[in-house]
């Protein structure tokens, strides 16, 4: 037993006090599942972020920038941090309105069709199960590092922490802990940052030291980075991947259960607007930082066996013991945080939304959820010793399956009159389908792999049948009275949210916004691209 255990075995004891003090506070449904309807901005926005970073923001993604694609990653990051400005507006807001409980529940209640929402039920299901499923794996990872246990023995440790609290408190306690979380990764990463630049040179001579290592990964600092870690096969299928897969993260953070899921929790309109100008913020700035970390590693140790520990290296051999406690204490919580949300969003859509049920009361339904989310953690339990992929790549697949799947369904519940229940419908289905079946044929290599080229990626294949399907559906079935009306209730701002000094404290957010995304850019222009090109 060491230091690093000992500080992250403490961090754990605290989220988990911090969980089951917030759970004696759940008296009814919307405390357990919608957390009151009442989370201010701060809670809003770390629960965001938190549970959009995960481990695979540590781990995958980081030694992913490791293996040469720093660049591809942080146009990626810029895309997708769209969604978090575009989603509040265009849907979060919206579904705040609805005053559901579950994104099922609310594609329920906007097409009047529990077949509605049975299908987008399904898709939860699935999706984030599977993702919850990298998480456990990232965490079980970290604790094998950090307790020299068997890797068996540390997934378990895993399940069972974040399982312990999530289960007990609902979403009440997931934005409790998820917030602790981030706020602790995000203090890590901050002050980390300095003594890994200082231990290869310097941050000023970062660049100059990469070009200047013979075992840089090729492509690394170019703007297509490392072609052969994209999936591509050239230049231009490399910055077409980091488009699509830009596009499929926005379309995430917009519309998904676990993203745009969290406003259904906020105090007002206001906070969800705050929370998605803190959460681009970190998505633009917070990640360049922390990648720019993970590639700095190349110079102090170009041969990990496993890139995914990246982080990890550094932590143990860069940082002092204390700055080395809070980034494990970090990556840890990255990984807990997203655990705890994926866990209870299953677990609340398998109880209401799967099966049409009437329960007796607030206590029954709080016991049966319960019971659920215990029994939908542990098929996760079994499914990740099964090993289904790396990290990444499981995180990956669960992402653009519900983005392919309700991109169409979730903005056009919104901004189309058109959209019918039937078209809602087969929209998912065949989004869900229009991705997995090409993605998994794509996987098995030639020759199946040759029949995807730059242009018919997975993701936008799903996302085009989608669309077809969500026309032909509603031109077959057209709208009825019933949702036509429950959309026109959506458009109407209540008067709470009426206030003049709330919009304005919205504006100083959004300015804030604007100064880091042109700050980064001066940065990135004068700090990288300028000097990159001197050099060459």
């Amino acid at each position: 037993m060491n230091i690093f255990f000992i500080g992250v075995i403490l961090s754990i004891v605290v989220y988990l006090i911090a969980g089951f003090w917030a759970g004696r506070n759940v008296k009814d449904v919307d405390d357990y599942y919608v957390a009151g309807r009442s989370a201010p901005t701060i809670l809003i926005a770390g629960t965001l972020f938190a549970s959009m970073l995960s481990v695979n923001g540590f781990m995958g993604d980081q030694g992913w920038v490791y293996t040469g694609n720093l660049v591809t990653l942080i146009g990626l990051d810029a895309i997708c941090a769209i969604g978090y400005v575009a989603g509040p507006l265009m849907f979060g807001r919206y579904l705040r309105r609805s005053e559901c409980n579950t994104m099922p529940e609310f594609f329920g209640n906007r097409f009047n069709s529990f077949k509605n929402r049975r299908v987008a039920g399904i898709v939860v299901t699935i999706g984030i199960t599977t993702y919850l499923i990298s998480s456990i794996t990232g965490v079980g990872i970290l604790m094998q590092e950090l307790t020299g246990l068997s890797y068996n023995v540390c997934i378990f440790l895993a399940w069972f922490t974040f399982t312990a609290f999530t289960f007990y408190s609902g979403s009440s306690g997931v934005i409790l802990t998820d917030t602790m979380m981030f706020l602790v990764f995000l203090v890590a990463a901050i002050i980390s940052g300095p003594y890994i630049f200082n231990a290869q040179g310097g941050l000023g001579s970062l660049l100059e030291n990469l070009m200047n290592n013979p075992n840089l990964p090729e492509g690394a600092l170019a703007y297509h980075g490392n072609i052969p870690g994209t999936g591509a096969i050239n230049e231009r299928g490399a910055v077409i991947y980091m488009i699509s897969t830009g596009i499929m993260w926005l379309i995430v953070y917009a519309i998904s259960p676990w993203q745009a899921g969290r406003n259904m929790m906020a105090k007002s309109e206001h906070v969800i607007v705050r929370a998605g100008c803190v959460c681009a913020f970190c998505g633009i700035v917070f990640l360049l930082w922390l990648s720019m970390q993970s590639q700095a590693v190349i110079n102090l140790k170009p041969d990990l066996e496993d890139s995914q520990r990246v982080l990890i290296w550094a932590a143990y051999n860069v940082m002092p013991k204390i700055v080395g406690t809070l980034m494990l204490s970090g990556i840890m919580a990255a990984g807990l945080s997203s655990a705890s949300t994926f866990l209870s969003v299953v677990g609340f859509t398998i109880t209401t939304d799967l099966v049409q049920h009437e329960f007796k009361n607030d206590k029954e339904q709080l016991r049966i959820s319960r019971i659920v989310m215990l029994i939908a953690g542990v098929i996760a339990l079994v499914l990740t010793y099964a090993g289904l992929g790396g990290i990444r790549i499981v995180t990956y697949f669960a992402s653009s399956m519900i983005a392919a799947s309700w991109g169409v369904s979730g903005i056009g519940s919104i901004w189309s009159k058109k959209l019918s229940a039937t078209g809602a419908r087969w929209s998912q289905v065949a989004g869900m389908l229009g991705y997995v079946i090409p993605r998994i044929l794509k996987g098995t290599g030639e020759p199946w792999a040759s029949l995807f080229g730059d242009f018919l990626d997975p993701f936008f294949i799903g996302l085009l049948i989608s669309l077809l399907f969500a026309v032909l559906g509603s031109k077959l079935y057209p709208v009825t009275e019933p949702e036509l009306a429950y959309r026109e209730r959506l458009m109407i701002l209540p008067d709470s949210e009426k206030v003049a000094s709330e919009y304005k404290r919205d504006r100083i957010y959004g300015y804030i916004l604007i100064i880091g995304g042109i700050a980064t850019t001066l940065f990135l222009v004068f700090g990288w691209a300028i000097p990159y090109n001197a050099l060459k």
